[in-house]
């Protein structure tokens, strides 16, 4: 009887141990749309800690707070509420994180451009010379990560327009890299940068899956799952080790086609998960 309950005992000690560390995590977010909703669940599902949100107006109790997830850029104003504690920030560009003080870690909406230009040379050949439009120099320098010959950037601030950056880009390239820059591919601008594109045959990679549907022939893009699954590798590493990931790429993603475009452009396309598994195969590790 005795060794049963210590048996018992033993076993409840171990199966608690053995049981994800609670934490009190507040999100942040200006709104309470159902994909920040979903993601709430994910991680609350993924970690085993809890989880609440915080819409506009609401403050979480800093007595109680472990971490915070700050979700998206208009939310970045509110790092004051997190009362100095870790915070998380994800649905923000790698631009708009670098500008943030206060963050200790984040998940960049956009995707790498060495995964995007990957994405080019997969489809149209390595030897492909591939066009970058950025608003300045310094823009450039925050998104290229290592030097690559064979891919240009073009400098709008240096032209009389956007329109007239994108002609001299595509007379010397064989397809444009979008980034993730909504002035630059706005919804006022995209439908005559693929007009114009498309005329010459040259193609538009990027800058996400959002543009897919508008014409763009291919993309890299990580959904509210990887999104998920990142974040709560993020957060458990940071409340159960101490160790805080530095603000990164989402590892995690995804390829997708607009198949009739490829079509047009007489260009054979594999499979997306193929795509994927290749680019992935690249990946620094």
């Amino acid at each position: 009887m005795i060794y049963r309950l210590a048996f018992t005992l033993a076993g409840g000690l171990f199966a608690s141990l053995s049981l994800p560390v609670a934490a009190e995590v507040a999100f942040l977010s200006e709104t309470s749309p159902a994909p920040v909703k979903q993601l709430l669940e994910k991680t609350r599902q993924l970690t085993g800690s809890d989880v609440q949100l915080y819409s506009l107006g609401q403050r979480p109790d800093a007595a109680s707070l472990e971490a915070c997830v700050v979700v998206g850029q208009a939310s970045l104003k509110r790092l004051q509420e997190c009362a100095g504690k870790p915070v998380v920030a994800v649905f923000v560009t790698r631009e708009a994180s670098a500008a943030a003080e206060g963050l200790t870690s984040a998940i960049y909406l956009d995707p790498p451009l060495s995964r995007q230009v990957a994405l080019a040379k997969e489809i149209l050949g390595s030897d492909r010379r591939l066009g970058v439009l950025v608003r300045d120099p310094e823009q450039w320098s925050l998104l290229a990560e290592q030097p690559d010959s064979s891919v240009t950037p073009y400098f709008v601030n240096e032209y009389d327009s956007l329109n007239h950056a994108l002609v001299d880009l595509l007379k010397s390239n064989h397809a444009l890299v979008g980034v993730y820059d909504t002035k630059l591919y706005s919804s006022e601008t995209i439908k005559n940068i693929l007009i114009t594109a498309y005329r010459q045959n040259k193609p538009l990679f990027g800058p996400s899956s959002a543009y897919i549907k508008a014409g763009a022939l291919a993309t890299t893009y990580s959904d509210l799952d990887d999104v998920a699954r990142r974040l709560a590798e993020i957060l458990k590493s940071g409340l159960k080790e101490g160790v805080w990931p530095e603000a990164d790429f989402n590892p995690y993603f995804d390829v997708r086609f607009n198949e009739q475009v490829g079509r047009s452009l007489n260009l054979l396309l594999p499979s997306p998960e193929a795509m994927t598994l290749r680019l992935l195969s690249k990946e620094p590790r």
